[in-house]
């Protein structure tokens, strides 16, 4: 059985692991798919010609038997598309690519994907809701004002290392639950993150 379907297909203590990944994609987030702390936070960029990341940061995972998931945005600057078709970390046993998804009742899922297509002179925009990466294996926790380090592999450019700051997630409780639904994470200038149905989220901010 792959790591993705073990993540999946678990019981007991274990099914954290999905829990609190999926309880991390509707945590309300700012127009470019970043928590709103980032907005105190210095964007992540690397420095490659042509294709390059943006605010990324990972989601504070202070077990280690729970996994961690980091979030950035990649943008394409060349006439070519691109794709996304890997990653790994130092800090972490795997690394692998998701996809979460809610279906037309509200259930959330998550499914690994074999890449992350980033078409030229557009953005990829990992976020809680819809593609993120996935760290299986925490070596060490994740908390809140440390960094992680994250290689990620492209179907055409080089390979780039970024390092991405851990934020802190809010209680279950105060996350907001007024998300699109069906909203792939990719976009144009305006980053893709968009709600489709254009309601504004209903609930007072925590």
């Amino acid at each position: 059985m792959s790591s993705s379907k073990r993540l999946l297909a678990m019981s007991g203590a274990t099914a954290a692991i999905a829990l609190s990944l999926m309880a991390s994609a509707v945590v309300a987030t700012d127009d470019d798919g970043s928590m709103e702390e980032m907005a105190s936070a210095e964007p992540m960029a690397s420095m490659a010609p042509g294709l390059y990341v943006q605010k990324a940061w990972a989601r504070e995972s202070p077990m280690m038997d729970l996994a961690g998931a980091a979030y950035m945005i990649i943008h394409n600057n060349t006439d070519a598309d691109d794709a996304l078709i890997g990653a790994s970390s130092p800090q972490a046993e795997a690394v692998e690519l998701h996809l979460s998804s809610m279906d037309d009742e509200g259930m959330m899922s998550m499914a690994q994907v074999p890449e992350i297509a980033i078409p030229a002179h557009e953005d990829a925009v990992l976020k809680p809701g819809s593609y993120h990466i996935v760290l299986i294996g925490l070596l060490e926790p994740l908390t809140e004002g440390t960094d992680v380090e994250i290689s990620l592999e492209f179907m055409t450019a080089e390979p780039q290392t970024i390092s991405a700051p851990v934020l802190a997630m809010p209680p279950l409780g105060e996350m907001d639950m007024g998300m699109g639904d069906d909203d792939d994470g990719m976009g144009g200038d305006d980053d893709g993150m968009e709600d489709d149905d254009g309601m504004e989220d209903e609930e007072d901010d925590s």
